[in-house]
């Protein structure tokens, strides 16, 4: 029988808060092992220019609730 990403979703959100951060987890995990070689160096970087960007006072951190809001709003969630 094939589910559908919703219904894996859905029931994935009605584990403990622990076993979903282990999912979270074990899915980056695979994910990352099959990647891009150059997307690590790529990231690392774009993470140190943010780093940079937040040190100088150009840009601010927000709540990561927030912006999962904000995404869910924008998908009409």
């Amino acid at each position: 029988m094939n589910r559908s990403f919703t219904e894996i979703a859905e029931e994935a959100m009605t584990l403990p808060q622990s076993e979903q951060l282990r999912l979270a987890r074990t899915l980056l995990e695979k994910a990352e092992a099959s990647g891009d070689v150059g997307a690590e160096a790529a990231w690392e970087e774009e993470i140190e220019r943010r780093i940079h960007k937040i040190d100088a006072g150009l840009a601010q951190g927000r709540p990561f609730a927030d912006v999962l809001r904000e995404i869910d709003r924008r998908l009409g969630r």
